[in-house]
């Protein structure tokens, strides 16, 4: 059994995705969302998305209220999965959400089935808003990377053989809410000349007349059910109509995109995190969400895998700056002494190279 969370992509795509590598070994897994347990609160949620895509302060200030409710789950549900759980007795369960640990802890204490066969995996370098106040004691914890060790432990997937056919655009989002200031840099960018991969969480943020960039809209009608086997959808923008970007069912189309693409500008959440390793893919990072998010910047900038779009405007001011040294050496070769008296050739003298 693997739980995750419909709402949150970051912590669903990973989940689906180690749903369908299990059963690609041949094994049976059930995949369980948490806004299964929460009925009712979806609509609630989609309200806080809305918000929060469109004012990252207020993103920000809500991240540092604690979140975890004991009284948000639905006592009716969270007993028909303990119920089912006792049952069935699954060979592991696999959290990707720490709301969900209150639970398990039940599961474990109700089916001693389940103890030793619970876990936590973190897509973070340090425990996110969801592992705060959790009670892991009986759970046992998978960290993909971890900046106390300030390095990669693991990779969720087989990370591709290679990305030779990388293509000169960048891909830009804001995670699976659209959260971050990622939009303010698409005009920055352009004026570089570097042509973007954005992707819109509304249809109404699309540019009818944009000949620089291709638009990518997060299906808005996309809900998956229990036990799905579906990705995201992803429209792409074309002559004013949407079209679906690829098969949902057997690739997640957002990393068709950061395959091809040279790099990816987001904020630095566990599942872009993934991504990057995964495909290769170097980050440029706009402004984080919380604390666990910066934790995650450092990481991945120790390790060379990351730079702050700050830092990475600089770099193209150096090599402006260097270009136009060049520029100015070129024409005033001329003026030069010729120095070439001064250097020989190397001869070859008996299998010795002698100047």
């Amino acid at each position: 059994m693997i739980l995750g969370s419909r709402i949150a992509l970051g912590v669903y795509v990973p989940a689906l995705s180690l749903k369908k590598q299990l059963e690609a070994l041949g094994d049976q897994a059930n995949l369980l969302c948490l806004e299964d347990l929460y009925r009712g609160k979806d609509s609630v949620m989609e309200e806080t998305k809305r918000s929060f895509h469109d004012d990252f302060r207020l993103a920000r200030i809500s991240y540092r209220i604690p979140a975890r409710s004991k009284a948000a789950m639905d006592p009716e549900a969270e007993r028909e999965f303990l119920n089912e759980a006792a049952e069935k007795k699954y060979d592991a369960v696999i959290t990707f959400s720490g709301f969900f640990t209150e639970t398990l802890n039940k599961l474990a204490k109700e089916c001693p089935h389940y103890q030793e066969r619970i876990y936590a995996v973190h897509m973070d370098a340090v425990s996110s808003r969801s592992w705060k106040d959790a009670d892991l004691s009986g759970i046992q914890e998978i960290w993909l990377y971890r900046t106390a060790e300030q390095k990669i432990l693991r990779s969720l997937e087989q990370p591709a053989e290679n990305n030779s056919g990388k293509c000169h655009r960048i891909l830009v989002h804001g995670g699976g809410w659209g959260i971050g200031e990622y939009r303010d840099k698409i005009r920055i960018l352009n004026e570089l000349g570097i042509p973007l991969d954005i992707i819109v969480y509304y249809p109404e943020e699309a540019s009818e007349t944009d000949p620089m960039n291709d638009c990518y809209l997060l299906d808005p009608s996309w809900k998956p059910g229990r036990n799905t086997d579906e990705y995201p959808r992803l429209l792409k923008y074309q002559e004013s109509k949407w079209y679906e970007f690829a098969d949902r069912q057997t690739v997640n189309p957002l990393r068709i995109l950061m395959e091809r693409d040279i790099a990816a500008l987001s904020k630095p959440g566990g599942g872009t995190l993934a991504d990057s390793l995964c495909t290769g893919t170097p980050l440029l990072f706009s402004e984080e969400l919380a604390s666990y998010e910066k934790e995650n910047r450092i990481l991945w900038e120790q390790c060379g895998f990351g730079i702050v779009f700050e830092d990475f405007l600089m770099l193209q001011d150096w090599e402006n700056n260097l270009l136009n040294m060049r520029k100015r050496l070129r024409e005033t070769a001329q003026n030069l002494p010729l120095l070439a008296d001064c250097f020989h050739p190397a001869v070859e003298e008996g299998g010795l190279i002698h100047a």
